[in-house]
């Protein structure tokens, strides 16, 4: 039977490119993000597409933000009832606009689907200070 040599990876090999890749990544994101800021949005197929990232990824911050004006105008009862209801339900409708968005970024007309469900409150300035 003929034995198979396997040449092995040293650990700082694996550790080297581990550190490369990160920094490489943390330097596109910076990028991205600079170029994101510059840019003024246009109405167009990127713009749809990242209106759709956006209420994917933030549709979340509902819950927190439902529960807070719950907090703020009602009860704490209707808060953890209401409040959780509330922004589940907003969170689910959202994140389906979101999909929706991104499967659809290609075809006119390139605003959001339903205006009501904008971009998420991803700041949250109120609920924390």
């Amino acid at each position: 039977m003929k034995k198979m040599f396997v040449k092995s990876i040293s650990f700082s090999y694996l550790f080297n490119m581990v550190k490369w890749l990160a920094s490489t990544l943390f330097l596109l994101t910076l990028t991205l993000g600079y170029a994101d800021i510059q840019a003024p949005p246009r109405p167009g197929p990127t713009y749809k597409f990242g209106l759709g990232v956006a209420k994917v990824a933030f549709s979340s911050v509902y819950v927190i933000d439902s529960i807070y004006d719950r907090v703020q105008y009602d009860s704490l009862t209707s808060a953890h009832t209401v409040g959780i209801a509330e922004g589940v339900s907003k969170t689910i409708f959202s994140t389906g606009y979101g999909l929706a968005e991104m499967a659809t970024f290609y075809k006119k007309p390139y605003g959001p689907i339903n205006p009501r469900y904008g971009i998420p409150p991803a700041d949250l300035k109120n609920n924390f200070y």
